[in-house]
């Protein structure tokens, strides 16, 4: 089915060619990369050593935060079991911060885009407390293959036994 759509068709962010995952370095003209390199600092809601928590630019819930580790991790596929402090640290913190910022008693959701269905390409665990505005929007956010849970990634990384277990850049 997407096989036949052209390049015109076909969008250019699932086009875009992965970057390396051994690099952490920051990526020239990653928007992630500046936020932690201190621009924007009025979009920031948390920051410590390791991480940074801001709103989404497009948010599709009644509060939409981002977590992005201030080192560049390109997405998913490239973390893996060194990774798992990672991801729980940043499930534990978008909890804590977003806690912090919806109704109280709100049902919340965190989880990740997965390639190639993201907008940038730095890992970002996307925290959410519903309702979702337009409700279709809850599909984006729920779909597998598209969303992975916070907590799948956590039993992922726990699992893979020293590798990279999942995803077409997989890499052991």
């Amino acid at each position: 089915m997407l096989a036949g759509l052209c390049g015109a068709c076909w969008p250019q962010w699932a086009r875009r060619q992965p970057k390396a995952c051994d690099e952490r370095d920051p990526v020239q003209g990653c928007p992630f990369c500046a936020v932690a390199a201190g621009a924007e600092p009025d979009r920031v809601l948390y920051q410590d050593s390791r991480l940074i928590v801001m709103p989404d630019r497009s948010p599709r819930a009644a509060t939409h935060l981002l977590v992005i580790p201030r080192a560049h991790v390109a997405n998913t596929n490239c973390m893996g079991p060194g990774d798992l402090d990672l991801a729980e640290e940043l499930e534990r913190v978008g909890r804590e911060v977003l806690s912090r910022h919806c109704a109280p008693g709100a049902p919340m959701r965190f989880g990740y885009h997965v390639p190639p269905w993201r907008s940038v390409d730095h890992l970002h665990l996307h925290c959410l407390a519903p309702p979702f505005t337009p409700p279709l929007a809850a599909l984006k956010y729920s779909v597998p293959g598209v969303w992975l849970p916070s907590r799948e990634l956590i039993a992922r990384l726990r699992g893979a036994g020293g590798k990279r277990a999942w995803g077409a850049g997989a890499r052991v």
